[in-house]
């Protein structure tokens, strides 16, 4: 493993965070349960309600990369 002293453009974080709320009890929801890549900028995740059980998936939707915010930064 190679230590990097800045992340990479990739892993930081979007501006506008979205939280998950279950739809039965509206209880805040933290970690999904299970994440799938469907497609190209398409991420599907699988929640489960701590509070109730409900069980429910969202579909995310990610705008495409530039060519350059592809590119990872190289450190010396």
């Amino acid at each position: 493993m190679k230590f990097h002293a800045t992340a990479p453009s990739l892993s930081r974080g979007p501006r506008n965070v979205m939280r998950s709320f279950c739809p039965e009890c509206h209880d805040l929801v933290v970690a999904a349960a299970k994440s799938q890549h469907v497609a190209e900028g398409v991420v599907r995740h699988w929640w489960s309600c701590d509070s109730c059980g409900h069980e429910f998936r969202t579909t995310v939707r990610l705008p495409a990369l530039s060519a350059a915010a592809r590119q990872p930064e190289l450190t010396a």
